[in-house]
């Protein structure tokens, strides 16, 4: 079957345009400010650069084990699910193209949030060819949901899926989750991606998997543990599913490299990390309390994971992204996610101090400019 629709869904990264994507000159990254993406603004922990570094050449030149099978030993130890309910891959996004075909047909009835990750809408409208659905959140107040409208789209749904914390708005939507929950039929699959959740010391829906098998989670390891270079990420799922999708799951799909970071992030990072995450709490209400302060900027969104989303108070965000280029600052414009987003809202990451301020300065100057 044939579905019109773009090879590819919309997303940030183009600051590799001025870093150059053939590596003539990796040092240009020090120019640029990518908050165009949501990677980390603090570096791996040291002890997993300290694996890396010391064996780097042996690692680089060998075959990881074939299906991570000690990486899936650590997730399944650290994270306290049964290794049969662990599907490991290449990041997130790769585990979306190899589970999702598995559990939809063309014409399956999919419910999706909106606004909310660009993938899925694309995954699901122009390459599977399935009905979508949108749960509009409110565009005020802090992006709510309405609990009884979304019990009713859930009660149809063949699948729902739930961004948790949800981006580009940074909600708390683990009582979304509750609803669908409550209401999806026994034969409904709910994906939940918890790509940020790490950062907002929330629980994650992972140990439930054993208590409803219709939950999926999705995890990456790319945000929270800094490894976005590496691409590493896992899903959980009832073991059913992931027996079946192991087939299909190729030999080798995470690398060497990302397998020890990984290992090394799990099982000696915890404190490392926690503290970035606190870190990263104080910048983001730092970074909030510029924005506020900026000419132009209409209200910024008070998100709980590592970026905030703001809307424009009487300007176009594809011109303010563009001009914000041509000082090094990279922002993605939101209107690719959400149609209702009307060319009026920007999100950026959350990045260190002297990052933050770069941004905050670039805004100033082309939204107080002609």
């Amino acid at each position: 079957m044939s579905v019109d629709g773009p090879a590819h869904a919309p997303h940030g990264g183009a600051f590799f345009e001025a870093i150059g994507t053939t590596f003539e000159d990796l040092g240009r990254s020090e120019e640029v400010v990518n908050a165009d993406v949501l990677d980390a603004w603090y570096d791996p922990a040291p002890v997993v650069l300290e694996a890396l570094r010391g064996h780097l050449e042996w690692l680089v030149k060998t075959s990881p084990p074939t299906l991570g099978e000690g990486l899936i030993e650590v997730i399944a130890s650290e994270r306290s699910v049964a290794p049969r309910s662990l599907t490991v891959g290449s990041g997130t996004s790769a585990l979306m193209y190899l589970a999702l075909p598995s559990l939809v047909r063309p014409g399956a009835r999919i419910l999706l949030f909106d606004p909310s990750y660009g993938e899925y809408r694309h995954m699901f409208e122009s390459v599977l060819g399935c009905e979508l659905s949108s749960h509009e959140l409110g565009l005020t107040d802090g992006f709510p949901f309405d609990p009884h409208l979304l019990a009713a789209q859930a009660e149809t749904a063949d699948l729902v899926v739930v961004v948790a914390p949800n981006s580009p708005t940074g909600n708390d939507m683990s009582q979304a989750v509750e609803v669908v929950l409550a209401n999806a039929r026994p034969s409904c699959k709910v994906w939940i991606d918890e790509t940020y959740v790490d950062f907002t010391g929330l629980p994650s829906f992972e140990e439930r998997v054993t208590q409803d098998p219709r939950i999926i989670v999705s995890k990456s390891m790319s945000k929270y543990y800094a490894l976005s270079g590496l691409r590493i990420g896992y899903l959980v799922s009832d073991p059913e599913l992931a027996a079946k999708l192991a087939p299909f799951s190729p030999p080798w799909s995470v690398g060497l490299l990302a397998q020890v970071a990984a290992v090394k992030a799990l099982q000696d990072g915890r404190t490392y990390y926690e503290s970035r995450a606190l870190e990263t709490h104080a910048l983001r209400n730092d970074l909030r309390s510029a924005l506020q302060q900026v000419t132009g900027i209409g209200h910024v969104h008070d998100g709980i994971a590592n970026f905030l989303l703001f809307r424009l108070s009487d300007t176009s965000a594809s011109r303010v992204v563009a001009e914000c280029v041509q000082q090094g600052v990279f922002l993605r414009d939101c209107s690719s996610i959400s149609r209702r987003f009307e060319d009026r809202y920007i999100r950026t990451a959350v990045k260190e101090k002297r990052d933050n301020e770069r941004i905050v300065a670039a805004l100033s100057s082309v939204l107080s400019g002609p």
